[in-house]
This record gives C-alpha cells, sequence and structure tokens, in this order.
C-alpha cells in the first residue's frame, strides 16, 4: 500500500508538475504572443506607414504627372485653336476686311473727290461771277462814257436836221423867233439878228411880231451873215439872248448831261 501510494503520489507529482509546465507554457504562450504581436504591431504599423507614405507619394506623383500632361494637351490644343483662328483670319476675315479698307478708301476717295470737284465748281462760278460783274462795271462805265458822246452826236445831228428844216419851212422858224420875242416883249426896244437867208420872210411878218409888244414898243430886224440858218440873236436892255437852234440843243445837252451825271 505504501509503494502503491508512493507511485499514486508520484504520478500525482508529475501530474502535477507537468500541469504546471502546461500551465506554464500556456502563460508562457499567451503572454509571448501578446509581446510578440505587440512588437510586430508596431513594425507594420510603421511597415504599413511607411507603404502608405509610398503609395501617397506615388499617387501624388501620378496625379501630378496627369494633371501635367492634360494641361500640356490643354495647351497643345488652345495652341492649336489659336493657331487655326489665326489662319481662318489670315485666308477668310482678313481678306474681309483688307476688302472692306479698300471700299472705305475707294468710298473715301470718291467723297473726297466730289468734294474736291464741287470746290472746282464752286471756284469756277464765283469766278464766272466776277467776270460777269466785272463785265457789268465795265459795260456801265462804257455806257456811260459813250452816253455823252451819244448825247454829243446826238444833238449835232439834231442841229442839222432842224437847220435844213427850218431853211425850208419858214413857218417853224417863225415860230421859233416869236418864242424868244415873249422873252423880252416887256423891253421898249427890241433889235431881231437873223441869217440873211431868213431875212425877208421874218421882215414879212413883222406885223405879227410887234402884235406880241404892247404898244410904244420898237422892233429892228438886222440881216448877219455870220449867223448860221436858224440862228436867232435878239438884243434888248437885258442884254444879249441866244435864241437860235443851236442854242437850245446846247441847253438841253446841259440838262441831259446832268441828268446822266445824277444817275
Amino acid at each position: 500500500m505504501p509503494a502503491a501510494e508512493g507511485m499514486i503520489s508520484l504520478s500525482r507529482i508529475i501530474k502535477s508538475q507537468q500541469a504546471n509546465e502546461e500551465k506554464s507554457k500556456k502563460i508562457a504562450i499567451k503572454i509571448r504572443p501578446f509581446n510578440f504581436l505587440k512588437n510586430d504591431d508596431a513594425d507594420e504599423r510603421k511597415n504599413l506607414h511607411y507603404i502608405q507614405s509610398d503609395e501617397f507619394l506615388n499617387d501624388a506623383k501620378q496625379e501630378a504627372e496627369t494633371l501635367l500632361l492634360e494641361a500640356e494637351q490643354k495647351a497643345q490644343t488652345i495652341a492649336a485653336e489659336i493657331q487655326l483662328d489665326r489662319e481662318q483670319w489670315e485666308n477668310q476675315e482678313k481678306a474681309m476686311y483688307i476688302e472692306q479698307a479698300q471700299k472705305e478708301g475707294y468710298q473715301q476717295g470718291v467723297e473726297d473727290g466730289i468734294q474736291k470737284g464741287y470746290n472746282e465748281i464752286a471756284a469756277e462760278i464765283a469766278f464766272a461771277k466776277e467776270v460777269v460783274e466785272s463785265s457789268k462795271k465795265d459795260y456801265r462805265h462804257n455806257i456811260e462814257s459813250s452816253e455823252t458822246v451819244i448825247l454829243n452826236l446826238a444833238l449835232k445831228v439834231a442841229g442839222k436836221i432842224i437847220g435844213k428844216q427850218l431853211e425850208k419851212d419858214e413857218e417853224s422858224f417863225l415860230y421859233i423867233v416869236k418864242r424868244a420875242i415873249k422873252e423880252v416883249r416887256d423891253y421898249r426896244e427890241v433889235q431881231l439878228h437873223i441869217h440873211p437867208i431868213q431875212y425877208q420872210s421874218i421882215l414879212s411878218h413883222k406885223d405879227e411880231l410887234l402884235a406880241i409888244f404892247p404898244k410904244d414898243t420898237e422892233l429892228y430886224i438886222f440881216p448877219d451873215d455870220e449867223l448860221e440858218v436858224g440862228s436867232c440873236i435878239i438884243e434888248s436892255e437885258n442884254g444879249r439872248m441866244d435864241a437860235s437852234v443851236d442854242s437850245q440843243l446846247q441847253e438841253i445837252k446841259v440838262k441831259l448831261t446832268e441828268l446822266l451825271e445824277g444817275e
């Protein structure tokens, strides 16, 4: 019994030791994995951090490269569009603008030409007006200067015509003498001087001439060969009066000349 109990006790001790060892192992296993996992977790996190950093850098680099590529592509697209617009402008719009500028220049040239032509015509019209006005002034001057010449010529012609008419027509000359005597009828003595050709004719009408005067008037008729035919000179107390046709025409000339100069 004692031996059996000893074996049983030894068996129990062995089992107990085994149990303790198993417990120790279990505890060690529990602790070691814990410590191991703890260290590995830090390393893993560290490694994970490095991995994530590398991935982030790679992603950022890749994204930057992508953006850069897109920017380059966009810049190339814009440059191509600009080049295309430039080519279109040179091929189409440039020609259009040139044509428009040429048209505007042509139109401006036409307007300038019209204005220039108008100015030239206006200048020619003004010059023509000046010529016409100058011609009018010269014409008036010539007329005015010619009027005196024409008047003198007309009076001379009239004097000759009247003189010849009076030489033929005794009644006309008698009428002139009567009008002249009426101017001196208030004087007591009157002398009448006429051309010898007309002397007999006037002498034959002496009674008619005396009838013009009041009573007690002496009328003397004298021929004068120094006088022109148609001339009639009357002398009285008042002086000498020329009643001839020429003197009357000269008086008319003076009056007409005064009228011409007064215009």
